[in-house]
């Protein structure tokens, strides 16, 4: 019998033409086929968002970018959630500030923080999580208003 991990179900997907043919020249440009970065970008978006199903402890890191002149809302942001924040790292990349902010504590915190960021006009944002998946005990001490640190 087929390993669960072997095991493909077909299905047909309806996308636009132009991001097919992207997709062809990606699969040729590194030997892949169209299946296989189809399933690693699926793998991806589920890993990015699967986190929003139930609030949980996560940690992650969210990068932003935006013109230079339009951040300094962002750094009123940043002190507000400065409860998820553990660090903020500020760089200039030609006409761009980049921002890279290292976030831990609750799913829905870092949720409204990312949300709270888009909101800023001229400025994007993307919450790369770390893992959304707990490991064993580790978020034992945390529950209600105890914050322990996660154990390394």
């Amino acid at each position: 019998m087929a390993s669960q991990q072997a095991r493909r179900r077909r299905f047909g997907v309806s996308i636009p033409a132009d991001l097919a043919a992207s997709l062809d020249t990606l699969a040729k440009l590194l030997g892949k086929d169209r299946s296989s970065l189809i399933t690693e970008a699926l793998r991806t978006f589920i890993h990015d968002y699967v986190h929003l199903a139930k609030p949980h402890y996560c940690r992650g890191v969210i990068i932003v970018w935006s013109k230079e002149g339009e951040t300094s809302k962002l750094r009123e942001i940043v002190e507000e959630y400065m409860d998820v924040v553990r660090g903020h790292m500020h760089t200039h990349l030609d006409e761009y500030c980049i921002d890279l902010l290292v976030v831990a504590g609750e799913s829905d915190r870092i949720t409204s923080l990312a949300r709270s960021i888009l909101s800023l006009p001229g400025c994007t944002a993307r919450y790369i999580p770390l893992s959304v998946l707990q490991l064993s005990g580790e978020r034992e001490a945390y529950r209600g208003g105890e914050r322990e640190a996660p154990r390394s």
